[in-house]
């Protein structure tokens, strides 16, 4: 069966023996995954227990999943989604809110940040972003960024997966 691939690369799971499978809302089971090869942005994958068509058919529409404590480590400085949603804003001692939602655009992702002034988007780049520490539970941002002109193509990305 063939899936989409919202990571950058199928590469860092190349080595997974089972994937989770199930609708969008759940449940989830666990599924041995046979083969996976990547093709573009997709990924065709033979599942154990699938064999035929009206099986992969049943499958449509389903998501295919990898727990946190079972996905591949990362390079430093690149996260998954899950790593950052969530995440607390900081400007210093300034809390300006929470990651909601992390928006994919050709340039580089954008968090969508929900706080005390409302909501507003952040350009996941290295000019505006200082660290991201996950273990924190914490996004620093450069101080002084003016988010309200920040531009959103040419800048180096925080990358996240």
């Amino acid at each position: 069966m063939k899936m989409a691939c919202f990571a950058d690369s199928w590469e860092p799971f190349r080595t997974l023996s089972r994937v989770w499978v199930g609708p969008p809302d759940g449940p989830f089971r666990p599924v041995s995954l046979e083969r996976a090869q990547a093709q573009d942005r997709a990924v065709v994958l033979k599942l154990a227990g699938v064999e035929t068509f009206e099986g992969a058919a049943g499958l449509m529409g389903y998501e295919v999943a990898v727990p946190r404590v079972e996905a591949p480590s990362l390079p430093e400085g690149v996260f998954y989604h899950y790593d950052v949603l969530g995440l607390e804003v900081r400007e210093g001692d300034r809390s300006l809110g929470t990651v909601c939602e992390i928006l994919e655009t050709p340039a580089h992702d954008v968090y969508v940040i929900r706080g005390p002034a409302g909501e507003w988007m952040l350009p996941a780049t290295r000019a505006h972003i200082r660290r991201i520490d996950p273990a924190a539970g914490q996004i620093e941002i450069e101080p002084g960024t003016d988010l309200a002109s920040a531009t959103s193509g040419g800048e180096e990305s925080a990358e996240a997966v």
